[in-house]
């Protein structure tokens, strides 16, 4: 059958549009829906051959479930169109078409019309593989998220697992490890996914021995290599689970192997509802994203070992203190029971010159150190004579010098003892001055530690405010006086500063004060 035309040119051109026409083109009788005509084009997509579409019905070239939503959405549409609709071929297989409807026309006493459809199987095919690169960049930057966020392993491979399957195609994604049990049994440390009910009681191993072995997950921690199952229905490997994927409705798998340097493997698994869900390309992505997050556990592991370590050291760190600090109450003790006078006067020094460091800014471990030498700066008095501790007159000369000896002694007992603050050198250099006037070095200015600045303050206060056998205390406001006239040529400026500020404006009491 042919249209009519007004000159034999226009017939040929109209004959070659129709022959030549890409989409396929089918003349049918309006109600009866008989084609009474077919192009080439139609006969490739349906599979008929011309002879055979000649007489057929139209509407056996749709599947059985779309005939009568067809006939609807044609006579809805005419002119435009439609979408959502498949053509079957002779062979069974259906194909996604775009359809669409001329105006009815009168041809040789008969009204028809002309229905065009166009095979969107290629289209269809490209918006899935950008589909799916789509989703495993967005899985791959929520991966990278999740990998500059974790904490801890189980936290990575938990987020890891939750970006992979946040709106997406992928309806489930878990982490399994293999275990180095007789049975090799790969034990579930992170799972998320719509469908995580298929996980509850899922037995997986990596022995090749075992049926439970030879799935995607089995083979791919055994071998290092990914494992892509397109289709679970035609995967004889995947009989021991197919009736409980059908339950959930998986259709297909990708599973990457994920180590850390032969410390540890295990796999990371992908799974769609769909048949042939992961395109080459989505696969490229998810195998560089299995070296990010080798590396990623890789660098958690090695900082939760650093993290333990570090913990270790502070516990025997702590413990060594502990330890130091009862050596030097015992050391303390001694000196104060052959100088009675003096009782108290390091832990009131200590408290003196921890309120100041405190002040000034100090962080906690810094003002331990400042406590401790504090706590020990006379203990080079316990080689000097009770009797010359104790005289209630003036010193003689060779009694001062003999007492001026101590910083040097106290030297000579700490400095062996393995701590960790320089706690000898603070000791030795609380009686230097800035100007050089001072014992037993002569140090001047930033050679003495700034902690010796602050600890000798500290005990020119308390020595001056409390009751000597050769004198009475000194009031508090004239001590003060006396280190504010020393500030800058002989102590320290800042630290004379803070120490009035203690006293003058925040109302800090010396220590042997506050309990009368």
């Amino acid at each position: 059958m042919g249209f009519p035309t007004g000159s034999s040119n226009q017939d040929s051109l109209y004959r070659l549009c129709w022959s030549n026409a890409r989409d396929a083109l089918l003349v049918a009788e309006n109600g009866t829906e008989i084609l009474v005509d077919a192009n080439p084009s139609a006969e490739t997509l349906t599979g008929y051959s011309r002879q055979e579409l000649i007489g057929m019905r139209l509407g056996l070239l749709y599947p059985l479930e779309e005939r009568e939503r067809v006939k609807q959405a044609l006579t809805n549409h005419q002119d435009a169109l439609i979408e959502g609709f498949h053509l079957r071929r002779k062979d069974g297989h259906c194909v996604p078409v775009v359809l669409s409807v001329s105006n009815q026309f009168d041809l040789e006493e008969k009204t028809l019309s002309l229905f065009v459809l166009r095979d969107i199987a290629e289209l269809d095919r490209q918006e899935h593989r950008l589909a799916t690169q789509r989703w495993a960049l967005s899985a791959y930057a929520g991966v990278a998220l999740a990998l500059g966020k974790a904490d801890s392993s189980e936290g990575l491979l938990r987020a890891i697992c939750e970006a992979i399957t946040h709106d997406s195609a992928y309806v489930l994604a878990w982490v399994g490890v293999a275990e180095n049990a007789p049975d090799k049994p790969v034990r579930m440390v992170a799972e998320a996914g719509s469908a995580l009910g298929y996980l509850d009681g899922l037995c997986v191993s990596w022995d090749e021995n075992d049926p439970s072995g030879r799935g995607p997950t089995g083979t791919a921690i055994r071998t290092g290599k990914v494992q892509m199952m397109e289709d679970s229905e035609t995967v004889a490997a995947f009989v021991p689970w197919r009736c409980r994927a059908r339950e959930f409705s998986l259709r297909s798998t990708l599973t990457i192997p994920l180590g850390d340097e032969g410390n540890w493997r295990g796999a990371l698994a992908v799974y769609a509802e769909h048949p042939h869900a992961f395109e080459p390309a989505a696969v490229v992505v998810f195998e560089h994203l299995a070296g990010e997050i080798s590396h990623g556990l890789h660098a958690l592991r090695q900082r939760e070992l650093l993290e333990s370590e570090r913990i270790k050291r502070a516990r025997t760190q702590q413990q060594l203190t502990d330890a130091l600090s009862s050596m030097v109450a015992a050391l303390v003790t001694a000196v104060e029971m052959r100088d009675p006078y003096t009782a108290g006067h390091e832990a009131q020094v200590a408290e003196i010159a921890y309120a100041i460091g405190k002040e000034m800014g100090w962080d906690e471990d810094r003002l331990l150190g400042l406590r401790m030498a504090s706590m020990v700066h006379d203990i080079g008095k316990i080689s000097i004579p009770s009797e010359i501790l104790t005289k209630p007159t003036k010193l003689s000369a060779a009694e001062r010098a003999l007492i001026n000896e101590h910083p040097e002694t106290g030297y000579a007992i700490l400095k062996d003892i393995p701590f960790i603050w320089p706690i000898a050198d603070m000791m030795r250099q609380h009686h230097e001055k800035l100007d050089g006037s001072g014992y037993p070095l002569g140090l001047k200015a930033e050679e003495i530690l700034p902690e010796a600045k602050v600890l000798a303050v500290a005990d020119i206060v308390d020595a001056m405010a409390a009751n000597r056998p050769y004198r009475h205390s000194i009031a508090l406001e004239k001590v003060l006086e006396e280190i504010e006239r020393q500030a800058g040529h002989q102590l320290d400026a800042e630290v004379v500063r803070v120490c009035l500020k203690l006293f003058r404006e925040k109302g800090f009491i010396l220590p042997h004060l506050k309990h009368r």
